[in-house]
Protein backbone atom coordinates (compact mmCIF):
# COMPACT_ATOMS: atom_id res chain seq x y z
CA UNK A 1 0.00 0.00 0.00
CA UNK A 2 2.83 2.39 0.93
CA UNK A 3 4.48 1.62 -2.38
CA UNK A 4 1.27 2.47 -4.30
CA UNK A 5 0.84 5.78 -2.46
CA UNK A 6 4.50 6.65 -3.09
CA UNK A 7 4.20 5.88 -6.82
CA UNK A 8 0.98 7.91 -7.04
CA UNK A 9 2.63 10.83 -5.26
CA UNK A 10 5.68 10.73 -7.54
CA UNK A 11 3.46 10.58 -10.64
CA UNK A 12 1.34 13.50 -9.39
CA UNK A 13 4.35 15.68 -8.67
CA UNK A 14 5.88 14.81 -12.04
CA UNK A 15 2.67 15.61 -13.89
CA UNK A 16 2.16 18.91 -12.06
CA UNK A 17 5.74 20.06 -12.49
CA UNK A 18 5.94 19.29 -16.23
CA UNK A 19 5.54 22.30 -18.51
CA UNK A 20 1.97 22.65 -19.71
CA UNK A 21 1.52 21.53 -23.27
CA UNK A 22 0.09 24.39 -25.29
CA UNK A 23 -1.87 23.55 -28.39
CA UNK A 24 -0.86 25.65 -31.34
CA UNK A 25 -3.59 28.09 -32.41
CA UNK A 26 -4.28 28.06 -36.15
CA UNK A 27 -5.59 31.12 -37.99
CA UNK A 28 -6.75 30.74 -41.59
CA UNK A 29 -6.93 34.15 -43.27
CA UNK A 30 -9.37 34.28 -46.19
CA UNK A 31 -8.40 36.85 -48.80
CA UNK A 32 -9.16 37.08 -52.51
CA UNK A 33 -7.31 36.34 -55.71
CA UNK A 34 -3.53 36.56 -55.54
CA UNK A 35 -3.50 39.52 -57.94
CA UNK A 36 -5.92 41.61 -55.84
CA UNK A 37 -5.40 43.83 -52.81
CA UNK A 38 -6.83 41.40 -50.20
CA UNK A 39 -4.14 38.77 -50.71
CA UNK A 40 -1.05 40.87 -49.88
CA UNK A 41 -2.93 42.42 -46.95
CA UNK A 42 -3.70 38.91 -45.69
CA UNK A 43 -0.06 37.89 -46.08
CA UNK A 44 1.03 40.94 -44.06
CA UNK A 45 -1.48 40.29 -41.28
CA UNK A 46 -0.56 36.60 -41.25
CA UNK A 47 3.10 37.47 -40.80
CA UNK A 48 2.37 39.89 -37.96
CA UNK A 49 0.14 37.37 -36.16
CA UNK A 50 2.61 34.53 -36.69
CA UNK A 51 5.59 36.59 -35.51
CA UNK A 52 3.98 38.40 -32.59
CA UNK A 53 1.46 35.99 -31.08
CA UNK A 54 3.09 33.01 -29.33
CA UNK A 55 1.75 29.64 -30.41
CA UNK A 56 -0.05 30.97 -33.48
CA UNK A 57 0.39 29.50 -36.93
CA UNK A 58 -1.21 31.30 -39.87
CA UNK A 59 -2.25 30.32 -43.35
CA UNK A 60 -3.34 32.74 -46.06
CA UNK A 61 -5.95 31.29 -48.39
CA UNK A 62 -6.65 32.77 -51.82
CA UNK A 63 -10.41 32.77 -52.50
CA UNK A 64 -12.97 34.33 -54.80
CA UNK A 65 -13.15 37.15 -52.20
CA UNK A 66 -16.04 38.71 -50.28
CA UNK A 67 -19.00 36.35 -50.74
CA UNK A 68 -16.96 33.15 -50.56
CA UNK A 69 -15.06 34.49 -47.55
CA UNK A 70 -18.23 35.25 -45.62
CA UNK A 71 -19.72 31.83 -46.40
CA UNK A 72 -16.45 30.12 -45.36
CA UNK A 73 -16.41 32.04 -42.05
CA UNK A 74 -20.00 30.97 -41.40
CA UNK A 75 -19.00 27.33 -42.06
CA UNK A 76 -16.09 27.60 -39.61
CA UNK A 77 -13.51 27.21 -42.39
CA UNK A 78 -11.62 30.41 -41.63
CA UNK A 79 -10.91 32.65 -38.68
CA UNK A 80 -10.33 36.01 -40.39
CA UNK A 81 -11.68 37.25 -43.73
CA UNK A 82 -11.71 40.30 -45.96
CA UNK A 83 -14.97 41.58 -47.42
CA UNK A 84 -16.60 44.68 -48.81
CA UNK A 85 -19.14 46.34 -46.53
CA UNK A 86 -22.08 45.88 -48.86
CA UNK A 87 -21.26 42.17 -49.21
CA UNK A 88 -21.31 41.93 -45.42
CA UNK A 89 -24.73 43.58 -45.34
CA UNK A 90 -26.00 41.15 -47.99
CA UNK A 91 -24.70 38.25 -45.85
CA UNK A 92 -26.40 39.51 -42.70
CA UNK A 93 -29.62 40.03 -44.68
CA UNK A 94 -29.41 36.57 -46.29
CA UNK A 95 -29.54 38.02 -49.82
CA UNK A 96 -29.81 34.89 -51.97
CA UNK A 97 -29.17 36.75 -55.23
CA UNK A 98 -25.84 37.93 -53.78
CA UNK A 99 -24.85 34.36 -52.89
CA UNK A 100 -26.18 33.82 -49.35
CA UNK A 101 -28.73 31.01 -48.96
CA UNK A 102 -29.65 32.22 -45.48
CA UNK A 103 -28.81 35.01 -43.06
CA UNK A 104 -25.26 34.51 -41.80
CA UNK A 105 -25.09 34.81 -38.02
CA UNK A 106 -21.51 33.90 -37.05
CA UNK A 107 -19.92 37.07 -38.43
CA UNK A 108 -18.17 39.71 -36.33
CA UNK A 109 -16.49 42.86 -37.58
CA UNK A 110 -12.95 43.59 -36.46
CA UNK A 111 -12.50 46.85 -38.37
CA UNK A 112 -12.41 48.69 -41.64
CA UNK A 113 -9.18 48.70 -43.63
CA UNK A 114 -9.69 51.34 -46.30
CA UNK A 115 -12.51 53.17 -48.10
CA UNK A 116 -13.43 51.36 -51.27
CA UNK A 117 -14.16 53.24 -54.46
CA UNK A 118 -15.48 51.78 -57.68
CA UNK A 119 -13.92 53.11 -60.86
CA UNK A 120 -15.76 52.94 -64.15
CA UNK A 121 -13.26 53.38 -66.94
CA UNK A 122 -13.66 53.36 -70.71
CA UNK A 123 -11.20 54.26 -73.44
CA UNK A 124 -11.66 57.65 -75.12
CA UNK A 125 -12.41 56.03 -78.48
CA UNK A 126 -15.09 53.65 -77.11
CA UNK A 127 -17.88 56.23 -77.34
CA UNK A 128 -18.94 55.43 -73.78
CA UNK A 129 -19.74 58.57 -71.81
CA UNK A 130 -22.61 57.38 -69.58
CA UNK A 131 -23.70 54.09 -68.05
CA UNK A 132 -26.48 53.89 -70.65
CA UNK A 133 -23.75 53.76 -73.31
CA UNK A 134 -22.69 50.35 -71.94
CA UNK A 135 -25.63 48.65 -73.70
CA UNK A 136 -24.30 45.98 -76.03
CA UNK A 137 -20.71 46.47 -74.84
CA UNK A 138 -18.26 44.17 -73.05
CA UNK A 139 -17.85 44.90 -69.34
CA UNK A 140 -15.38 43.46 -66.85
CA UNK A 141 -17.11 43.21 -63.47
CA UNK A 142 -14.69 41.21 -61.33
CA UNK A 143 -14.73 37.64 -60.11
CA UNK A 144 -18.19 36.03 -59.88
CA UNK A 145 -19.81 36.68 -56.49
CA UNK A 146 -16.97 38.95 -55.41
CA UNK A 147 -17.78 42.23 -53.71
CA UNK A 148 -16.69 44.06 -56.85
CA UNK A 149 -19.08 42.01 -58.97
CA UNK A 150 -21.92 42.70 -56.53
CA UNK A 151 -21.05 46.42 -56.78
CA UNK A 152 -21.24 46.18 -60.58
CA UNK A 153 -24.72 44.66 -60.36
CA UNK A 154 -25.86 47.43 -58.00
CA UNK A 155 -24.44 50.19 -60.22
CA UNK A 156 -26.06 48.72 -63.33
CA UNK A 157 -29.38 48.33 -61.49
CA UNK A 158 -29.25 51.99 -60.42
CA UNK A 159 -28.84 52.87 -64.14
CA UNK A 160 -31.78 50.56 -64.99
CA UNK A 161 -29.42 48.08 -66.69
CA UNK A 162 -28.60 44.42 -66.14
CA UNK A 163 -26.13 41.93 -67.56
CA UNK A 164 -28.74 41.06 -70.20
CA UNK A 165 -28.31 44.56 -71.62
CA UNK A 166 -24.58 44.10 -72.15
CA UNK A 167 -22.83 42.38 -75.03
CA UNK A 168 -20.45 40.36 -72.88
CA UNK A 169 -19.71 40.21 -69.16
CA UNK A 170 -16.28 39.15 -67.96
Amino acid sequence: MKKTVLVAAVLSVTALSAPAAHAQQFINILTGGTSGVYYPLGVAIGKIYGDKIPGVKTQVQATKASVENLNLIEQGRGELAFTLGDSLKAAVDGDEEAGFKKKLEKLRTIGAIYPNYIQIVATADSGIKTLADLKGKTLSVGAPKSGTELNARAILKAADLSYKDLGKVE
